[in-house]
Order: C-alpha cells, then sequence, then structure tokens
C-alpha cells in the first residue's frame, strides 16, 4: 500500500509541474509586456473624426521622447494626477492624502528633479511621501522616467 500511494503522489507531482496550470503564477517577462501593452490599449485616447467625418492622420514621429512621455503619463499617470497635471480626477479625490498637483510653481520651486525621478522609480514611501503613490521603476525604464520629469515640469503655471 505504501508503494502504491508512493507511486500516486509522484505521478501527481509530475502531472502538476508538467501541465503548465503553474504557469499563471510564473513572472515570466513576456507576461509583463503583454500587461504593459493592456495597459496602453486601455489608456489610449481614440482619435476624434475630422469635420468631413475623417479619421484623421496623425503625423507622430515613432518613439519620440514627447510621444513617449505623453503615452506613459496618459497609461500610468493621468488617472490620479489628471490630463493636465491638477489633480483633479476622481481617483484623485478619493485618496488621502491627494496626488500632488504638478501645475503648482511653489512645489515645482522646491524640488529638483532627482527627486521626481526617484518618486516615480521608487514610489512615495522611498522619500517620506504617501505610500499610495507606487513604484514604477519596475514598468519604467530609467530613460522613460527621465522622460516624464519633463513632462511632469512641462505642467508648471
Amino acid at each position: 500500500m505504501r508503494f502504491f500511494l508512493a507511486g500516486i503522489s509522484s505521478w501527481a507531482l509530475f502531472m502538476l509541474a508538467g501541465c503548465g496550470c503553474m504557469d499563471q503564477y510564473s513572472a515570466a517577462p513576456q507576461q509583463w509586456e503583454k500587461l504593459r501593452e493592456e495597459r496602453v490599449l486601455a489608456h489610449r485616447e481614440l482619435p476624434k473624426l475630422t469635420e468631413d467625418g475623417k479619421i484623421p492622420v496623425v503625423d507622430k514621429a515613432a518613439g519620440s521622447g514627447a510621444n513617449v512621455a505623453e503615452e506613459k503619463y496618459q497609461a500610468i499617470c493621468a488617472s490620479c494626477h489628471g490630463k493636465e497635471g491638477d489633480a483633479n480626477t476622481p481617483m484623485a479625490q478619493a485618496l488621502k492624502p491627494p496626488p500632488r498637483n504638478f501645475t503648482d510653481a511653489a512645489w515645482q520651486g522646491k524640488v529638483d528633479d532627482a527627486h521626481i525621478a526617484k518618486v516615480i522609480k521608487e514610489g512615495g514611501g522611498a522619500v517620506g511621501l504617501s505610500p499610495t503613490m507606487a513604484p514604477w521603476g519596475g514598468v519604467l525604464t530609467d530613460e522613460e522616467i527621465q522622460l516624464l520629469v519633463k513632462k511632469i515640469r512641462a505642467f508648471k503655471k
């Protein structure tokens, strides 16, 4: 009986290990890339039709810094910090403390680019701010973070 149970246990472990049903728990790079693609798709803004009812042709230089920064900002930041950086969104109103208003000139004057980059990369908790500001260093490259810093600076009024 003992050999029978050992055989059944070994068979079950072999089947579970090889069936692929546990793949959903592995953090494979392809899965993270798929999540990034889905996030971009979910947050993209659909083009508005021209006055003659046609889809406008957008002449964007593929991969230019401004376009990358805009896409990343809209996909990751805009739900809390607002499309215009004013933190005036339903999500922002629900968060305590509220997200940073990037249009605030006084705040813009107090912080340097390295501080903003650190908050984006490591999250608010890394610099003594709200831990509800998530760390994005695992999703964004250092270059993308620098582009977002420039975008945030551009909100200053």
